[in-house]
């Protein structure tokens, strides 16, 4: 279906006339009476336009509308609005059993308002809780395991990252909205406002304070994603949601597809939040850095500019507290205006601040090593050896070489025939987690190995775009 198959041809003609602004206005005014009753009179709505756009039905221009004679006075040009938004499809008007006109506003036409208003008003209260709603959701079904509830809060928990996922989108391209108008911006208090004032609420207060305070992404990640590892790994959990989702869709799919779609949801969950703060949540900290940079150093031009009074001021100021400067500038100034020069004291005025001084190197003191000192420099050296040896640097280049340019192995493929290999493998499994990892693994029941090492049967998967 075509978006014009849903909605009127000439629905936006309104807000593309010359009489736009007070169109825009009208429509509010119909949301307004919209949430106010049920059944809006067309009586009723003609007098909230009335009273609420007075003012500027009295002063518009109608010398391009087609308005009737009856249609001249302030009450009559509200008729004319009413008759505008049926013609063009806003509203619809039924006539009740009371014989009195009624307006109904469609659902199309109430979305679009709703739109209008809340991009002319953005609400004040901070995003919904995207990342505490799904580890709540998903803690309450892991601890009654009810198939029912765990289908629930997996299908929920990928639609609200999905969300969390388009919020941090839109947050990115907002500063780049932002940042556009400060480069068009030339007058210091509407920079003000809009950084203080509307970024400040739309941006930070909303989306970015909330993921790093209240609904915080580092507090609540790992404990989300361990609940889907456990769930990935647990073959009656999978069985039994995908029975559930097969039972109440009548079938449809099968048990095989069911159990793929629901791994599909569980590895975009942990894989989502994994990357969350590297691939977004970081990389709009600093746009919003350089962008807040900008906007100081954009107020500080205006603030000092030669287009304003203060600026010239702050310039006259500078040039007379200059030694080099301040005999002329005297000078040029004394015979415009007075000024004095003032001082007070302090509670620092009547002292001198000590100020470091840097010491001399003098003849170094040569000490020697006795055997407790010995051993201790020798266990620590030691110590050190072993974390060079098995650091997560070195493990990390442990699996890239099993690897080898594929995109997962597992414990059975390659054999453990020394000490060596055998901690790197129990070590890889230890710092899969870590942010910084460009692997994943999974864990499955069963072990393998030799019979002098036996280890877990592990397989080392290998993220996606690292």
């Amino acid at each position: 279906m075509q978006l014009y198959d849903i909605i009127p041809d000439n629905l936006f003609s309104p807000l593309a006339s010359k009489n736009k602004r007070l169109y825009a206005n009208g429509l509010f005014v119909i949301l307004d009476a919209f949430r106010q009753q049920l059944k809006i009179s067309k009586d009723e709505l003609i007098s909230m336009m009335s009273a609420s756009l007075e003012s500027e039905l009295m002063y518009a221009d109608f010398s391009d509308e087609e308005l009737f004679e009856n249609e001249l006075t302030l009450s009559g040009k509200a008729h004319f609005l009413v008759r505008k938004f049926r013609q063009t499809g806003w509203i619809l008007l039924e006539t009740g059993a009371d014989m009195k006109e009624y307006i109904s506003v469609p659902s199309y036409s109430y979305q679009i308002i709703q739109l209008l208003h809340d991009l002319k008003e953005p609400t004040k209260e901070e995003n919904f809780a995207f990342v505490y709603s799904t580890y709540s959701s998903l803690k309450n079904a892991d601890e009654t395991r009810d198939p029912f509830e765990m289908a629930t809060a997996l299908y929920d928990g990928a639609a609200r990252t999905e969300k969390l996922v388009e919020s941090l989108k839109s947050v990115f391209h907002s500063i780049t909205y932002y940042n556009q108008r400060l480069i068009e911006e030339l007058n210091i208090n509407n920079v003000l406002y809009s950084h203080y004032e509307m970024y400040q609420e739309e941006i930070i207060q909303r989306i970015l304070s909330p993921l790093k305070i209240r609904d915080s992404v580092p507090k609540y990640k790992q404990p989300l994603t361990n609940i889907l590892k456990k769930w990935l790994v647990d073959k009656n959990a999978l069985e039994s949601m995908a029975e559930y989702i097969v039972s109440s869709s009548g079938g449809e799919g099968g048990m095989e597809k069911c159990r793929m779609e629901i791994q599909r949801k569980i590895y975009y969950i942990i894989d989502t939040y994994e990357n969350l703060e590297r691939n977004y949540i970081q990389v709009i900290d600093d746009k919003n850095t350089r962008y807040t940079r900008a906007t100081t150093q954009k107020m500080d031009y205006l603030i000092n500019s030669d287009q304003t009074i203060k600026g010239d001021l702050i310039n006259i100021l500078k040039a007379l507290s200059d030694d080099e400067t301040a005999g002329r500038a005297l000078e040029l100034t004394s015979d415009s205006f007075e000024i004095y020069e003032l001082s007070w004291l302090s509670e620092e005025s009547l002292y001198d601040r000590k100020r470091g001084v840097r010491r001399k190197r003098e003849a170094q003191l040569y000490m020697e090593d006795n055997m407790a000192q010995l051993a201790e420099k020798a266990r620590a050296m030691a110590a050190q050896t072993m974390k060079n040896k098995y650091g997560r640097r070195e493990t990390a280049a442990f699996v890239e070489g099993l690897l080898s340019g594929r995109d997962s192995i597992s414990t059975e493929e390659f054999d453990i025939k020394d000490d060596d290999i055998y901690i790197k493998t129990l070590l890889a499994a230890v710092h899969a987690n870590d942010e910084n990892s460009f692997y994943n693994i999974e864990i499955h029941e069963g072990q393998t190995g030799s019979k002098q090492y036996r280890v877990p049967l592990i397989v080392y998967k290998r993220r996606k775009g690292r």
